[in-house]
Protein backbone atom coordinates (compact mmCIF):
# COMPACT_ATOMS: atom_id res chain seq x y z
CA UNK A 1 0.00 0.00 0.00
CA UNK A 2 2.54 2.86 0.68
CA UNK A 3 3.84 2.03 -2.69
CA UNK A 4 1.00 2.38 -4.39
CA UNK A 5 -0.27 5.37 -2.82
CA UNK A 6 3.49 7.07 -3.02
CA UNK A 7 3.57 6.50 -6.94
CA UNK A 8 6.92 4.34 -6.38
CA UNK A 9 5.25 1.59 -7.72
CA UNK A 10 2.70 1.75 -10.97
CA UNK A 11 0.76 -1.32 -11.72
CA UNK A 12 -0.13 -1.23 -15.55
CA UNK A 13 3.83 -1.16 -16.53
CA UNK A 14 5.96 -2.46 -13.59
CA UNK A 15 5.81 -6.07 -12.12
CA UNK A 16 5.93 -6.86 -8.66
CA UNK A 17 8.88 -9.03 -7.12
CA UNK A 18 8.00 -11.43 -4.35
CA UNK A 19 11.23 -13.26 -2.44
CA UNK A 20 10.12 -15.40 0.23
CA UNK A 21 10.36 -18.96 1.68
CA UNK A 22 6.69 -19.27 0.25
CA UNK A 23 4.24 -17.47 2.51
CA UNK A 24 5.12 -13.92 1.30
CA UNK A 25 5.10 -14.78 -2.31
CA UNK A 26 1.48 -16.15 -2.46
CA UNK A 27 0.26 -13.30 -0.24
CA UNK A 28 2.30 -10.31 -2.70
CA UNK A 29 1.29 -12.94 -5.78
CA UNK A 30 -2.45 -13.13 -4.91
CA UNK A 31 -2.33 -9.14 -4.50
CA UNK A 32 -1.03 -8.21 -7.27
CA UNK A 33 -3.94 -10.84 -8.95
CA UNK A 34 -6.39 -8.41 -7.12
CA UNK A 35 -4.47 -5.77 -8.97
CA UNK A 36 -4.32 -6.79 -12.84
CA UNK A 37 -0.64 -6.80 -11.98
CA UNK A 38 2.36 -8.82 -13.45
CA UNK A 39 4.14 -10.70 -10.48
CA UNK A 40 7.04 -12.84 -10.06
CA UNK A 41 7.58 -15.19 -7.03
CA UNK A 42 11.06 -16.56 -5.75
CA UNK A 43 11.27 -19.49 -3.71
CA UNK A 44 13.66 -22.28 -2.84
CA UNK A 45 12.82 -25.42 -4.97
CA UNK A 46 12.88 -27.51 -2.04
CA UNK A 47 9.50 -25.80 -0.02
CA UNK A 48 6.25 -27.85 -0.46
CA UNK A 49 4.66 -28.94 -4.07
CA UNK A 50 1.47 -27.41 -2.75
CA UNK A 51 2.83 -23.96 -2.85
CA UNK A 52 4.54 -24.15 -6.38
CA UNK A 53 0.73 -25.77 -7.62
CA UNK A 54 -0.83 -22.83 -6.23
CA UNK A 55 1.56 -19.71 -7.25
CA UNK A 56 1.71 -21.44 -10.85
CA UNK A 57 -2.27 -20.44 -11.15
CA UNK A 58 -1.80 -16.98 -9.54
CA UNK A 59 1.74 -15.31 -10.50
CA UNK A 60 3.12 -14.66 -13.62
CA UNK A 61 6.38 -16.13 -13.37
CA UNK A 62 7.70 -18.00 -10.74
CA UNK A 63 11.54 -18.80 -10.23
CA UNK A 64 12.92 -21.61 -8.04
CA UNK A 65 16.09 -21.13 -6.41
CA UNK A 66 18.60 -23.39 -5.06
CA UNK A 67 17.86 -24.97 -1.56
CA UNK A 68 15.01 -24.89 0.96
CA UNK A 69 14.04 -22.94 3.96
CA UNK A 70 16.96 -21.96 5.26
CA UNK A 71 18.49 -20.64 1.69
CA UNK A 72 17.48 -16.71 1.85
CA UNK A 73 20.85 -15.93 0.27
CA UNK A 74 20.18 -17.16 -2.26
CA UNK A 75 16.64 -15.92 -3.46
CA UNK A 76 18.00 -12.55 -2.80
CA UNK A 77 20.72 -13.48 -5.06
CA UNK A 78 17.99 -14.03 -7.53
CA UNK A 79 16.58 -10.80 -6.44
CA UNK A 80 19.72 -8.61 -7.90
CA UNK A 81 19.90 -10.50 -11.08
CA UNK A 82 16.32 -8.87 -11.92
CA UNK A 83 17.02 -5.89 -10.93
CA UNK A 84 20.10 -5.56 -12.50
CA UNK A 85 18.94 -7.14 -15.15
CA UNK A 86 15.16 -5.73 -15.88
CA UNK A 87 13.96 -1.97 -15.89
CA UNK A 88 10.47 -2.41 -15.11
CA UNK A 89 10.37 -4.67 -11.75
CA UNK A 90 9.92 -3.33 -7.94
CA UNK A 91 11.50 -5.61 -5.24
CA UNK A 92 8.87 -6.08 -1.98
CA UNK A 93 11.11 -7.17 0.45
CA UNK A 94 9.65 -8.20 3.52
CA UNK A 95 12.46 -8.24 5.81
CA UNK A 96 13.23 -4.86 5.40
CA UNK A 97 9.85 -3.71 4.11
CA UNK A 98 8.81 -1.62 7.71
CA UNK A 99 5.06 -1.67 6.78
CA UNK A 100 5.44 -5.13 7.69
CA UNK A 101 6.14 -4.43 11.17
CA UNK A 102 4.15 -1.12 11.04
CA UNK A 103 0.83 -3.59 10.86
CA UNK A 104 1.73 -5.75 13.21
CA UNK A 105 1.95 -2.93 15.31
CA UNK A 106 -1.02 -1.25 14.97
CA UNK A 107 -3.39 -4.05 13.35
CA UNK A 108 -2.26 -7.39 15.01
CA UNK A 109 -1.29 -5.55 18.33
CA UNK A 110 -4.95 -4.02 18.71
CA UNK A 111 -6.68 -7.23 18.03
CA UNK A 112 -4.63 -9.09 20.47
CA UNK A 113 -5.16 -6.67 23.12
CA UNK A 114 -9.02 -6.52 22.39
CA UNK A 115 -8.76 -10.37 22.85
CA UNK A 116 -7.37 -9.52 26.31
CA UNK A 117 -9.91 -7.06 27.52
CA UNK A 118 -12.82 -9.74 26.65
CA UNK A 119 -11.53 -12.88 28.93
CA UNK A 120 -8.83 -10.99 31.24
CA UNK A 121 -9.75 -10.06 35.15
CA UNK A 122 -8.44 -7.23 37.28
CA UNK A 123 -6.19 -10.29 38.95
CA UNK A 124 -5.08 -11.57 35.59
CA UNK A 125 -2.04 -11.20 34.38
CA UNK A 126 -0.36 -10.54 30.64
CA UNK A 127 2.79 -12.55 30.81
CA UNK A 128 4.27 -12.10 26.78
CA UNK A 129 4.06 -13.64 23.73
CA UNK A 130 5.71 -16.17 21.73
CA UNK A 131 6.32 -15.72 17.88
CA UNK A 132 8.30 -17.81 15.38
CA UNK A 133 10.49 -15.30 13.59
CA UNK A 134 10.63 -15.24 9.64
CA UNK A 135 10.21 -11.72 8.45
CA UNK A 136 10.00 -10.41 11.89
CA UNK A 137 7.05 -8.65 11.24
CA UNK A 138 4.47 -10.62 13.58
CA UNK A 139 6.67 -9.72 16.42
CA UNK A 140 5.48 -5.94 15.83
CA UNK A 141 2.21 -6.80 17.83
CA UNK A 142 4.75 -7.48 20.90
CA UNK A 143 6.15 -4.30 20.89
CA UNK A 144 2.71 -2.75 21.27
CA UNK A 145 1.69 -5.14 23.72
CA UNK A 146 4.99 -4.27 26.04
CA UNK A 147 3.89 -0.98 25.66
CA UNK A 148 0.41 -1.40 27.06
CA UNK A 149 2.29 -4.43 29.84
CA UNK A 150 5.41 -3.20 30.40
CA UNK A 151 6.82 -5.95 32.62
CA UNK A 152 5.64 -8.84 29.47
CA UNK A 153 8.04 -10.52 27.55
CA UNK A 154 8.82 -11.03 23.86
CA UNK A 155 10.14 -14.63 23.06
CA UNK A 156 11.35 -15.73 19.41
CA UNK A 157 10.93 -18.98 17.72
CA UNK A 158 13.37 -20.01 15.28
CA UNK A 159 14.32 -23.62 14.11
CA UNK A 160 16.88 -25.75 16.66
CA UNK A 161 18.33 -26.56 13.19
CA UNK A 162 18.88 -22.98 12.51
CA UNK A 163 19.59 -20.87 15.43
CA UNK A 164 20.84 -17.80 14.53
CA UNK A 165 19.38 -15.77 17.00
CA UNK A 166 20.16 -18.23 19.80
CA UNK A 167 23.70 -19.19 18.91
CA UNK A 168 24.76 -17.34 15.26
CA UNK A 169 24.20 -20.34 13.59
CA UNK A 170 23.02 -21.55 10.13
CA UNK A 171 21.63 -24.82 8.70
CA UNK A 172 18.67 -26.56 6.89
CA UNK A 173 15.89 -26.99 8.70
CA UNK A 174 11.86 -28.35 7.80
CA UNK A 175 9.61 -25.72 9.40
CA UNK A 176 8.10 -23.35 6.44
CA UNK A 177 8.38 -19.80 7.80
CA UNK A 178 10.51 -19.28 10.56
CA UNK A 179 14.65 -19.16 11.09
CA UNK A 180 16.81 -18.23 7.77
CA UNK A 181 20.13 -17.78 8.27
CA UNK A 182 19.90 -13.87 9.09
CA UNK A 183 18.31 -11.64 11.41
CA UNK A 184 15.50 -8.94 9.79
CA UNK A 185 16.31 -5.58 8.93
CA UNK A 186 12.96 -4.64 10.28
CA UNK A 187 13.31 -7.02 13.73
CA UNK A 188 13.50 -4.83 16.92
CA UNK A 189 15.95 -7.41 18.20
CA UNK A 190 16.82 -4.99 21.58
CA UNK A 191 13.53 -5.87 22.49
CA UNK A 192 13.17 -9.01 22.15
CA UNK A 193 13.75 -10.93 25.54
CA UNK A 194 14.08 -14.31 25.07
CA UNK A 195 14.58 -16.91 21.92
CA UNK A 196 12.88 -20.17 21.91
CA UNK A 197 14.91 -22.98 19.32
CA UNK A 198 12.00 -25.39 17.95
CA UNK A 199 13.03 -28.82 16.86
CA UNK A 200 12.14 -29.72 13.67
CA UNK A 201 10.72 -33.30 14.28
CA UNK A 202 8.58 -32.11 16.79
CA UNK A 203 7.16 -29.78 13.70
CA UNK A 204 7.20 -32.15 11.53
CA UNK A 205 5.59 -35.31 13.88
CA UNK A 206 2.43 -33.33 14.72
CA UNK A 207 2.28 -32.61 11.02
CA UNK A 208 2.29 -36.63 10.46
CA UNK A 209 -0.23 -37.32 13.66
CA UNK A 210 -2.80 -34.55 12.22
CA UNK A 211 -2.69 -35.92 8.83
CA UNK A 212 -1.82 -39.61 8.77
CA UNK A 213 -3.95 -42.48 8.91
CA UNK A 214 -1.88 -44.24 11.28
CA UNK A 215 -1.74 -41.28 13.51
CA UNK A 216 -5.59 -39.99 13.19
CA UNK A 217 -6.09 -43.69 14.64
CA UNK A 218 -3.47 -43.27 17.79
CA UNK A 219 -5.61 -40.12 18.50
CA UNK A 220 -8.83 -41.95 18.42
CA UNK A 221 -7.75 -44.73 20.33
CA UNK A 222 -7.00 -42.11 22.59
CA UNK A 223 -10.36 -40.72 22.89
CA UNK A 224 -10.11 -37.95 20.59
CA UNK A 225 -13.89 -37.54 19.47
CA UNK A 226 -13.97 -37.88 15.43
CA UNK A 227 -15.17 -34.47 14.52
CA UNK A 228 -12.58 -32.90 15.86
CA UNK A 229 -10.02 -35.20 13.93
CA UNK A 230 -11.51 -35.05 10.81
CA UNK A 231 -10.78 -31.32 11.34
CA UNK A 232 -7.12 -31.49 12.25
CA UNK A 233 -5.61 -31.59 8.63
CA UNK A 234 -7.14 -27.73 8.66
CA UNK A 235 -4.09 -26.68 10.81
CA UNK A 236 -1.75 -27.92 8.49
Amino acid sequence: VPRLVTGQFEPTSQKAVWPSTGNYCRGGAYNADLLSCESIAILPEGMSKERFDWLAKVAGEVIATPGTESNVKEIFDKTWELKNTRDNVVIFNQFDEFGNHLWHYEVTGHAMEEALSQIMSSKDNYAGVVLTTGSAGTLGCGDYMKEKFPISKIAAGEALQCPTLLANGFGAHRIEGIGDKHVPWIHNAKNTDMVIAVDDSNSMGIVRLFNEPIGQKYLSRKGVPAEIIEKLPLMG
